[in-house]
């Protein structure tokens, strides 16, 4: 089809219906033609760069639109980008587009999509855009006002759009979504059954109830939503779908009646029974022989298998369990069918290793794990070499220099620090605030120290200023502990003003 056509206007109608019919391949091919030819023909007939953007905007857009469909989310946001950076484009094709990004981003960005939504949803576009358009952007804005928690704009727009149109089952989930969002299960679930008395056979409502109610971890309650439900159904092609009938089943088990599993599975087999053997059928029937098979009624199950392997001998999942369930009572039975199952091929030579990078997310539980003697003999034979540190040293190390053998002992209680004792002790500068001066006062004029303290004993190192010959300093009121028994005599006798 995409060979036939030589314009790019009946290349671009083809794939919108088989964009209908799901054809998805063909509707990718032609799309692409379509954009081929377009930008040839309008690149032929001198257009501008810009004019050609401008045409194949719309070709854009339902290309995004596809990848989208076709979960290629990345593909459809870049080109989605594309068309909304050229200014010039037609106003209806920037909303849809604008609209489709936001859905594509989801709960990313919100503040961009906030402001590409404000476009789409422009009163000018009311005209322009049909009625199914207008409610898609308008429950886009109310969903995105919800992932921002604006959950009261949130509630304000639902309820409006419900009296536009009522038959949309999704503004009811959209409502409940915002006390489940506030962490508050028990008044969503209420919402959600006041819904239901307004919707009785809304599937969504129903089933989004029947998964609250579950992460409640309370399956009675959800049990008797589901058989509600199935109540209300008239069509019972409708009732005993499969997936209707699976979750019935599990329900049934969860609360502990198997005697109700059997009974809901044997009326969905007696009415697929009675029609022509279609895949739904076949579906039940396994579901029932395998529930059978499980509960230990042998007997039962193999007719199950019996009649689907009639209906189709190659049914390798139904001829196991016709052997499994004839091993249990008629040995000759079950290795006459035992024939008809495939040969296993033993191949010794597999790399698990190999296998687990080719399928990624595949569970090791199945890999045994070696026996403990095993284990220890590998131990002992291939020993694991202790990798030695090398020793941490400091930047300023020299190795010719050898360490202080003290160097672990604070500094203080180091040999090399002890104070010396006696007589000859050096005398600490102590006494109140004030700058001690050396020389016997200031100017070296034979005056107190200001320190409170004789200048006798400091150290020859020190060096004074005096304008005088060296004299003895007088002899302050403060003694250090050390002093003679002669000057203490002296202290007694003359005693100083100071």
């Amino acid at each position: 089809m995409a060979d036939s056509v030589n314009t790019y206007e009946l290349a671009y109608n083809y794939a919108c219906t088989y964009l209908g019919k799901k054809d998805f391949k063909k509707v990718e091919k032609l799309l692409i033609t379509a954009r081929n030819i377009c930008r040839k023909s309008l690149s032929d007939d001198d257009y501008s760069e810009e004019e050609i953007e401008q045409e194949l905007g719309t070709i854009n857009v339902q290309l995004a639109y596809l990848y989208q469909l076709q979960g290629r989310t990345a593909e459809a946001i870049n080109l989605y980008q594309s068309v909304l950076k050229f200014k010039g484009i037609d106003m209806t094709v920037s909303a849809i587009a604008s609209n489709n990004l936001v859905a594509a981003k989801k709960d990313s960005e919100l503040f961009d999509s906030a402001r590409k939504l404000k476009v789409a949803s422009s009163n000018t576009l009311d005209t322009k855009l049909f009625r199914i358009q207008r409610r898609i952007i308008a429950m886009n804005e109310a969903l995105l006002s919800l992932y921002m928690h604006k959950y009261t704009v949130c509630q304000d727009v639902s309820r409006r759009l419900l009296e536009t149109y009522p038959e949309n089952d999704d503004l009811y989930l959209i409502l409940a979504s915002i006390p489940y969002r506030q962490k508050k299960t028990a008044k969503a679930i209420q919402e959600l059954q006041e819904f239901i008395k307004l919707k009785p056979n809304s599937l969504s409502i129903n089933f989004a109830l029947i998964q609250l109610q579950l992460l409640q971890s309370n399956p009675t309650s959800a049990l008797e939503t589901l058989e509600n439900h199935l109540s209300s159904i008239k069509d019972d092609s409708e009732k005993y779908r499969p997936g209707y009938v699976g979750l019935l089943v599990w329900l049934y088990e969860k609360v502990g009646k198997p005697e109700n599993s059997v009974q809901a599975l044997d009326q969905a087999g007696t009415f697929w029974k009675s029609g022509v053997m279609s895949e739904e059928s076949r579906s039940i029937l396994k579901q029932t022989a395998a529930f059978k098979l499980k509960t230990n009624r042998y007997h039962e199950a193999a007719q199950d298998y019996e009649q689907l392997v009639k209906g189709d001998p190659l049914d390798i999942q139904a001829l196991a369990g016709l052997v499994a369930s004839y091993s249990q009572y008629d040995i000759n039975l079950a290795e006459k069918y035992e024939s008809s199952l495939p040969d296993l091929s033993v191949q010794t030579e597999i790399d698990i290793e190999s296998l687990e990078k080719v399928v990624p997310g595949v569970k090791k539980s199945y890999i045994k794990k070696a026996d403990a003697k095993t284990i220890e003999k590998q131990t002992k034979t291939t020993p694991k070499k202790k990798k030695k540190r090398k020793p941490l040293l400091p930047k300023n190390y020299d190795p010719d220099v050898p360490p202080d053998p003290q160097r672990w002992i604070p500094k203080h209680e180091r040999s090399s620090n002890k104070k010396e004792k006696g007589k000859r002790k050096q005398q600490l500068m102590k006494g109140s605030q004030g700058v001690a001066v050396a020389g016997g006062g200031i100017g070296g004029t034979g005056s107190a120290n200001i320190a409170g303290r004789s200048v006798s004993n400091v150290s020859s190192s020190e060096t004074t200023v005096t304008s005088q010959p060296e004299q003895p300093a007088p002899t302050p009121t403060s003694k250090p502990k050390g002093g003679s028994d002669k000057n203490k005599k002296k202290k007694k006798k003359g005693g100083n003003k100071w």
